[in-house]
Protein backbone atom coordinates (compact mmCIF):
# COMPACT_ATOMS: atom_id res chain seq x y z
CA UNK A 1 0.00 0.00 0.00
CA UNK A 2 1.38 3.54 -0.06
CA UNK A 3 1.85 5.73 2.05
CA UNK A 4 0.34 9.24 2.45
CA UNK A 5 3.53 10.58 1.65
CA UNK A 6 3.76 9.32 -1.34
CA UNK A 7 0.15 10.52 -2.02
CA UNK A 8 1.03 13.73 -1.16
CA UNK A 9 3.66 14.20 -3.81
CA UNK A 10 1.26 12.29 -6.80
CA UNK A 11 -0.66 15.03 -5.63
CA UNK A 12 1.19 17.64 -5.78
CA UNK A 13 2.99 16.59 -8.68
CA UNK A 14 -0.06 16.09 -10.50
CA UNK A 15 -1.26 19.64 -9.46
CA UNK A 16 1.88 21.05 -10.84
CA UNK A 17 1.41 19.60 -13.77
CA UNK A 18 -2.10 20.91 -13.89
CA UNK A 19 -1.13 24.32 -13.51
CA UNK A 20 1.48 24.52 -16.08
CA UNK A 21 -1.09 23.58 -18.44
CA UNK A 22 -3.29 26.11 -17.53
CA UNK A 23 -0.59 28.61 -17.82
CA UNK A 24 0.11 27.66 -20.83
CA UNK A 25 -2.94 28.95 -23.13
CA UNK A 26 -0.74 30.42 -26.45
CA UNK A 27 1.87 29.79 -28.88
CA UNK A 28 5.41 29.34 -27.17
CA UNK A 29 7.80 32.15 -28.67
CA UNK A 30 9.63 30.02 -30.58
CA UNK A 31 6.22 28.36 -32.14
CA UNK A 32 6.01 31.68 -33.24
CA UNK A 33 8.88 31.93 -34.64
CA UNK A 34 9.05 29.11 -36.40
CA UNK A 35 6.09 29.50 -38.06
CA UNK A 36 6.95 32.83 -39.22
CA UNK A 37 9.96 31.73 -40.57
CA UNK A 38 7.76 29.23 -42.45
CA UNK A 39 5.46 31.88 -43.68
CA UNK A 40 8.47 33.67 -45.16
CA UNK A 41 10.10 31.47 -46.73
CA UNK A 42 6.64 30.39 -48.45
CA UNK A 43 6.04 33.71 -49.86
CA UNK A 44 9.81 33.88 -50.86
CA UNK A 45 9.22 30.74 -53.12
CA UNK A 46 5.95 32.44 -54.53
CA UNK A 47 7.52 35.63 -55.57
CA UNK A 48 9.89 33.42 -57.47
CA UNK A 49 7.66 31.61 -59.11
CA UNK A 50 5.34 34.58 -60.19
CA UNK A 51 8.58 36.79 -61.26
CA UNK A 52 9.33 33.55 -63.46
CA UNK A 53 5.47 33.41 -64.56
CA UNK A 54 6.02 37.33 -65.41
CA UNK A 55 9.23 36.54 -67.34
CA UNK A 56 7.80 33.54 -69.74
CA UNK A 57 4.87 35.80 -70.64
CA UNK A 58 7.03 38.60 -71.53
CA UNK A 59 9.11 36.45 -74.08
CA UNK A 60 6.04 34.91 -75.25
CA UNK A 61 4.64 37.95 -76.17
CA UNK A 62 8.00 39.22 -77.80
CA UNK A 63 8.49 35.29 -79.88
CA UNK A 64 4.86 36.33 -80.99
CA UNK A 65 5.65 39.73 -81.81
CA UNK A 66 8.73 38.73 -83.79
CA UNK A 67 7.23 35.87 -85.68
CA UNK A 68 4.65 38.35 -86.81
CA UNK A 69 7.32 41.15 -87.92
CA UNK A 70 9.53 37.84 -89.68
CA UNK A 71 6.92 36.20 -91.91
CA UNK A 72 5.81 39.98 -93.11
CA UNK A 73 9.02 41.05 -93.60
CA UNK A 74 10.20 37.32 -95.47
CA UNK A 75 6.55 37.49 -97.56
CA UNK A 76 7.63 41.18 -98.81
CA UNK A 77 11.31 39.91 -99.57
CA UNK A 78 9.37 37.20 -101.57
CA UNK A 79 6.58 39.39 -103.43
CA UNK A 80 9.56 41.88 -104.87
CA UNK A 81 11.06 38.69 -105.91
CA UNK A 82 8.17 37.76 -107.70
CA UNK A 83 7.85 41.53 -109.39
CA UNK A 84 10.76 40.96 -110.39
CA UNK A 85 13.82 42.25 -107.95
CA UNK A 86 16.51 40.25 -106.77
CA UNK A 87 16.63 39.56 -103.44
CA UNK A 88 19.22 41.68 -101.01
CA UNK A 89 20.13 40.70 -97.80
CA UNK A 90 19.40 42.82 -94.75
CA UNK A 91 21.58 43.33 -91.44
CA UNK A 92 20.54 43.57 -88.35
CA UNK A 93 17.97 46.62 -89.24
CA UNK A 94 15.83 47.90 -86.40
CA UNK A 95 12.24 47.63 -87.36
CA UNK A 96 9.04 48.71 -85.93
CA UNK A 97 6.65 46.67 -83.66
CA UNK A 98 2.98 45.87 -83.92
CA UNK A 99 2.47 46.81 -80.54
CA UNK A 100 2.39 50.56 -79.83
CA UNK A 101 3.35 49.84 -76.21
CA UNK A 102 6.18 47.59 -76.71
CA UNK A 103 9.44 48.87 -75.11
CA UNK A 104 11.59 45.98 -76.94
CA UNK A 105 13.53 46.81 -79.87
CA UNK A 106 13.03 44.38 -82.51
CA UNK A 107 15.99 43.84 -85.44
CA UNK A 108 15.56 42.49 -88.60
CA UNK A 109 18.58 40.39 -90.49
CA UNK A 110 17.85 38.64 -93.97
CA UNK A 111 20.83 36.08 -94.72
CA UNK A 112 20.67 35.14 -98.82
CA UNK A 113 22.86 31.70 -99.16
CA UNK A 114 22.99 29.34 -102.21
CA UNK A 115 20.48 26.37 -101.35
CA UNK A 116 21.42 22.60 -101.01
CA UNK A 117 20.42 22.16 -104.55
CA UNK A 118 21.81 24.12 -107.86
CA UNK A 119 19.38 26.91 -109.24
CA UNK A 120 17.84 27.68 -105.44
CA UNK A 121 18.48 30.33 -103.09
CA UNK A 122 17.84 29.51 -99.26
CA UNK A 123 16.49 33.27 -97.57
CA UNK A 124 17.06 33.17 -93.80
CA UNK A 125 14.85 35.96 -92.08
CA UNK A 126 15.76 36.45 -88.53
CA UNK A 127 14.15 38.85 -85.93
CA UNK A 128 16.12 39.47 -82.93
CA UNK A 129 14.57 41.26 -80.05
CA UNK A 130 16.11 43.10 -77.44
CA UNK A 131 15.64 44.71 -74.42
CA UNK A 132 16.22 48.14 -73.82
CA UNK A 133 17.55 48.24 -70.68
CA UNK A 134 19.74 45.42 -70.26
CA UNK A 135 20.81 45.58 -73.80
CA UNK A 136 20.26 41.20 -73.97
CA UNK A 137 18.16 39.63 -76.30
CA UNK A 138 14.83 38.19 -75.06
CA UNK A 139 13.60 36.38 -77.88
CA UNK A 140 14.49 35.04 -81.33
CA UNK A 141 12.54 34.00 -84.79
CA UNK A 142 13.89 32.62 -87.71
CA UNK A 143 12.13 31.56 -91.17
CA UNK A 144 13.74 29.48 -93.85
CA UNK A 145 12.55 29.86 -97.11
CA UNK A 146 14.09 28.20 -100.49
CA UNK A 147 13.07 30.35 -103.52
CA UNK A 148 14.50 29.58 -107.63
CA UNK A 149 17.91 31.65 -108.05
CA UNK A 150 16.13 34.54 -110.20
CA UNK A 151 20.21 35.05 -111.67
CA UNK A 152 20.20 32.04 -113.34
CA UNK A 153 17.88 32.66 -115.75
CA UNK A 154 15.24 29.88 -115.41
CA UNK A 155 12.29 32.78 -115.07
CA UNK A 156 13.29 34.18 -118.90
CA UNK A 157 13.50 30.65 -120.62
CA UNK A 158 10.06 30.17 -119.00
CA UNK A 159 8.73 33.38 -120.73
CA UNK A 160 10.99 32.51 -123.66
CA UNK A 161 9.26 29.09 -123.99
CA UNK A 162 5.58 30.16 -123.58
CA UNK A 163 6.27 32.79 -126.01
CA UNK A 164 8.01 30.32 -128.27
CA UNK A 165 4.49 28.03 -127.71
CA UNK A 166 2.52 30.91 -128.72
CA UNK A 167 4.48 31.94 -131.38
CA UNK A 168 4.25 28.40 -133.12
CA UNK A 169 0.28 27.86 -132.46
CA UNK A 170 0.00 31.40 -133.98
CA UNK A 171 2.61 30.80 -136.76
CA UNK A 172 1.37 27.06 -137.40
CA UNK A 173 -2.04 28.31 -138.06
CA UNK A 174 -0.43 31.08 -140.16
CA UNK A 175 2.11 29.36 -142.35
CA UNK A 176 0.29 26.08 -141.82
CA UNK A 177 -0.16 25.05 -145.35
CA UNK A 178 1.60 23.62 -148.29
CA UNK A 179 3.77 26.30 -150.40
Amino acid sequence: MSSPIQRQTTTARLQLNSQKTRQRSGFSLLEMMLALAILGTSLAVLADIAGLGVTAAREAQALVTARMICQNKLTETLLNVDGGLAPTPVSRNAVDSYDSDSLETFYFTLEINPGEISGLLSLRGTVEVMDPEEQVTIATYSIDRWIVDPDIGLIEMEQEELAAREEIANGGAASGGIE
